[in-house]
This record gives structure tokens, sequence and C-alpha cells, in this order.
């Protein structure tokens, strides 16, 4: 399965419950951009607080535009990793 069909099933499944709005499929630097932030997460914090930090982020950027998402996706990992580098 690829990232495009895993989507669809997603997609499908918010569908299903009435809730939620349709997904649009990410651009290549949205991708990079969470992709990121779960890294920052995982190692910054601890690993589980990866899918939960891209969840919120999910919730807080519904609305945006692609490159505000991505933006705000890669000032998110940038504060995780200074904040985990002043804990060292």
């Amino acid at each position: 399965m690829d990232l495009e069909q895993c989507r669809g099933l997603v997609a499908d499944a918010v569908s299903r419950t009435g809730a939620g709005r349709p997904v649009d499929a990410l651009s290549d630097e949205e991708v990079a951009a969470v992709l990121d932030l779960a890294r920052a997460a995982a190692h910054g914090v601890e690993r589980k607080a990866a899918p939960l930090v891209c969840f919120m982020a999910g919730l807080a950027l519904a609305g945006a535009t692609p490159e505000q998402r991505a933006a705000a996706l890669g000032d998110a990992a940038v504060a995780i990793d200074a904040a985990a580098d002043r804990q060292v």
C-alpha cells in the first residue's frame, strides 16, 4: 500500500462516521514537514509523542493552505528540536 491508498482508506473511514471533511493529497513539502515533526517529537520528547504531536498539529492546522501547513509544521519541529537541545 502506498501513501495515497492509505489516505483514501482514512478518508473513507472518516466519511462513514459523518464527521470530519475530505482530505486532499499531501504535497511533497507537507510530507517532508510532517515526517520532520514526527522525528523531532520522537527523538526530542519520546517515541510515542510522534503520532500525538502530528495529530494535534493536524487539528490545529485544519483549514490552512498547504504552504501554511508546511511552514507551521517546520516551525514546530524547529521549536521541539531547540527545546530538546536546551535540556541536554
